[in-house]
């Protein structure tokens, strides 16, 4: 049998899909996540990776796939979300890495279509917001160009740092330049809405 091409960036998917599932940075409704590893050249997360996985997954199910979105290698099923990542990553010079996720307090956000301020030393640098894209049917090709359409317009933000938007009463969208930046760019983004929310309580 054919070894897997980028084995160790595929243990890595699998490390962080745990970490989203583990800390509550998606849940059971859904969240993927795709890495560019070469020109034209992506892996990304199978479809229902929460529901059916909890985000445990084994490494061959992580899809290798091209630009056009075809499966060159990998045993999953296809995300729904798959245009979306392809559009961000390969427009992009800085974007290596893209995650769709339901955060447990930002879905407090996107459920109110609500942009959250960046209230920490950790988050400043990436603008006043993470803002709301506006609002287009689950999955859809319209979706996808929604969320393209928030990066293009912060572009300068973009090509230097990891961002994020709310997609309104779905969940987020965040980017970085590895997997782990992504990941920090999440969680950066989960600790800036828990702020917002209880800074009334104390």
């Amino acid at each position: 049998m054919k070894e897997l091409q980028y084995l160790d960036k595929r243990r890595q998917m699998k490390k962080i899909a745990k970490a989203m599932w583990d800390r509550k940075l998606t849940n059971a409704a859904g969240g993927n996540f795709a890495v560019k590893v070469a020109d034209n050249r992506i892996l990304i997360s199978p479809s229902m990776m929460s529901e059916f996985g909890m985000c445990d997954l084994d490494v061959k199910e992580f899809l290798l796939i091209d630009y056009q979105g075809k499966v060159l290698e990998g045993s999953g099923k296809l995300s729904r979300e798959t245009e979306m990542h392809i559009m961000l990553l390969s427009r992009f010079n800085y974007i290596q890495c893209t995650i769709h996720a339901h955060p447990q307090f930002c879905m407090v956000f996107a459920s109110q279509s609500k942009p959250i301020k960046t209230v920490t030393e950790a988050t400043m640098k990436r603008g006043e917001y993470f803002g709301v894209i506006e609002q287009a049917a689950a999955y859809s090709k319209q979706l996808a160009e929604n969320v393209y359409k928030y990066f293009d317009e912060h572009r300068d933000l973009a090509e230097k740092i990891g961002i994020g938007c709310i997609m309104p009463m779905h969940g987020v969208v965040v980017s970085g330049d590895c997997i782990l930046s992504a990941f920090s760019c999440l969680e950066r983004m989960e600790t800036d809405a828990i702020c917002n929310i209880f800074k009334n309580f104390i």
